[in-house]
């Protein structure tokens, strides 16, 4: 895991350098604009480095534990934040590498430091198996405990296969113990 963090540490370094590189000519011709426009750009936070059609991999414990593509990310230095739009992502069992989870969606908030993730938008996550899948606008992932978790007031929508589907408020989503919730008016059906 020393590797990865180094090397990614590298890339984020080279990427700001070049960030930097690209900017300066830019800044250098936007010397005579005015000081209204220069007010507002100081106020939004500006990102370290900008990457299109990223790809990344997350070790854990030297195993692969989550890929993730982007079609953009931002990187903020500062707080070890990568914005991402337009995410897919798998997460894999470290025990044995087998894939637990994937999914997709419109945005995401990955906090380097803590391995935690927020996503937003249309969101969707299917089991491995392709059995158990949900869909909702906001979720999040907390890496230590590995579970995905909605805000409690939150629309979620789940389908097992051809059998089960249920709707209702507040998800609770456990990977490692295969295990889901949903907290609050729950309603649906089963089929036989």
């Amino acid at each position: 895991m020393g590797g990865f963090k180094k090397a990614l540490e590298r890339l984020f370094r080279f990427a700001f350098v070049l960030y930097l590189a690209c900017l300066l000519p830019l800044s250098l011709s936007s010397c005579n604009q005015q000081l209204e426009e220069d007010a507002d750009a100081a106020q939004t936070e500006t990102p370290d480095a900008r990457f299109v059609d990223l790809t990344r991999k997350e070790y854990r414990s030297g195993k692969l534990s989550m890929q993730i593509s982007a079609q953009r990310a931002a990187w903020y230095e500062a707080d070890q934040r990568l914005e991402i739009e337009g995410l897919t992502f798998t997460i894999y069992d470290t025990d044995d590498g087998s894939v637990s989870a994937s999914g997709e969606a419109d945005k995401a908030v990955f906090y380097e430091a803590s391995g935690d993730a927020e996503f937003s938008g249309y969101v969707h996550v299917r089991s491995a198996e392709g059995d158990v899948s949900f869909e909702t606008q906001k979720i999040t992932y907390r890496r230590a405990l590995d579970v995905f978790e909605t805000p409690a007031d939150a629309d979620v929508v789940i389908k097992a296969k051809d059998q089960l589907w249920m709707a209702g408020q507040g998800l609770l989503f456990d990977v490692k113990q295969k295990y889901y919730e949903i907290r609050a008016n729950v309603s649906g059906s089963v089929n036989q």
